[in-house]
């Protein structure tokens, strides 16, 4: 608790946070983070309410704690008053569902073409359930990603690697897995599959659910990591909250706590990985690529782990490739926030940067690591965004 209340303190005022929230770069009523946050949270510790109309328009996207000079963890304290907060009627069942992405994934796919159908023709009555029918929902995959298919026991495990698919690869696009895996198996290593759960980060405003996901995930990875498995992600979201937020949610001297900060500690980034790979000579480049403009995204939650932009540095070096840094900030999707009805308006705002930098700059491709900046980019401009990783395999087999 007096770490708390240390972190609260170490406010400076200086409103760096503000300077980099997406939201109130396009709503000037938002109160912004450091309203919301620490200046606020001590108001709320105390048991009066307040901002709590306003919590739910923040993006969770992590940029206010990571600019942050004292490390106060603005958006932990804004994340806290979402989950404090009292729903009802459809946006309680919206939100509930919203919170709980694997279910919904787990029912879409055992009648995928039927349930992709219906999505389709319900687009006009989601309205009715507070969810915009301007957008449209990712299909639903009837197969499931499968890993190198050699059991643990079989091989070296310090060449064994546990892929953490996430919701939108194990449920949406397991295509994208495999791609990942024949890179991962290119480089002399073996992929097993984690037999995981949504990473918990959709559930931020469901402590409880939240809670559930880590434990769930913890529990089913911590064997392979104890063994010396890698856990890799292709997800940035995933990612980030493997690397940051399963460590904040149990106490340090908790099994579960030391669990949960191994993991994060060999938790990585399949880019991060891939720079590696690369240092050590394990994987080459492709040195016969035709003459390409790519565009590249940083995804807000690539820049909350705090490793850089490897999937970047990857690109940039490979001779034939033009890779355009967008640079035009968040895109606005922040996983379910942009299919909500009443955020529909503010999440393409944010995202108009993001889409004129596209447009103006004409690439061949465009290619960012997360999956809901990829379906805001091609909601928002008329270009096909690929993860890195199907690009790079793509050249590969020229």
């Amino acid at each position: 608790m007096l770490k708390e209340k240390l972190n609260i303190d170490g406010c400076l005022k200086c409103s760096y946070c503000n300077t980099v929230c997406p939201v109130l770069k396009v709503r000037p009523d938002y109160p912004g983070p450091k309203k919301l946050g620490s200046d606020i949270e001590r108001f709320r510790r105390e048991g009066l309410s307040f901002g709590e109309d306003w919590v739910d328009y923040c993006l969770g996207c992590g940029q206010c704690s990571l600019v942050c000079p004292n490390q106060v963890g603005v958006s932990e304290y804004i994340a806290e008053a979402k989950a404090r907060q009292k729903k009802s009627g459809i946006k309680k069942i919206r939100d509930y569902v919203f919170a709980r992405p694997a279910l919904l994934g787990k029912m879409s796919t055992m009648t995928a073409p039927v349930s992709n159908s219906v999505f389709k023709m319900a687009s006009a009555l989601m309205p009715i359930g507070g969810i915009t029918s301007r957008r449209t929902f990712p299909s639903y995959a009837s197969k499931a990603l499968r890993g190198s298919g050699v059991s643990k026991h079989e091989t070296d495990e310090r060449k064994q690697i546990l892929l953490f698919p996430g919701c939108f690869i194990k449920y949406n696009d397991p295509g994208l897995g495999e791609t990942a895996i024949k890179i991962l198996e290119r480089a002399g290593y073996l992929v097993e599959i984690a037999h995981t759960g949504c990473c918990g980060l959709p559930a931020t405003a469901d402590k409880k659910e939240s809670l559930t996901d880590a434990k769930s995930n913890i529990l089913a990875m911590e064997d392979s990591v104890t063994r010396g498995s890698r856990v890799v992600t292709l997800c940035t979201s995933c990612g980030y909250t493997l690397k940051s937020k399963y460590t904040k949610l149990f106490p340090d001297n908790d099994r579960l706590g030391k669990q949960a900060d191994m993991i994060a500690s060999n938790t990585y980034d399949l880019g991060e990985l891939m720079v590696e790979l690369l240092e050590e000579g394990k994987l080459k480049l492709p040195m016969n690529t035709p003459p390409l403009k790519l565009a590249y995204h940083t995804p807000c939650h690539l820049k909350a782990q705090g490793i850089g932009r490897p999937w970047f540095k990857i690109l940039k070096g490979i001779p034939g490739l033009e890779v355009v840094d967008l640079d035009a900030g968040c895109c606005g999707m922040s996983g379910t926030y942009g299919f909500r009805q009443e955020k529909y308006d503010i999440s393409m705002r944010i995202g108009e940067n993001l889409f004129n930098a596209i447009n103006e700059n004409k690439p061949n491709q465009v290619v960012t690591e997360c999956a809901t900046c990829r379906m805001q980019i091609e909601h928002g401009t008329q270009y096909k965004a690929l993860h890195p990783v199907e690009f790079f395999a793509k050249i590969l087999r020229q």
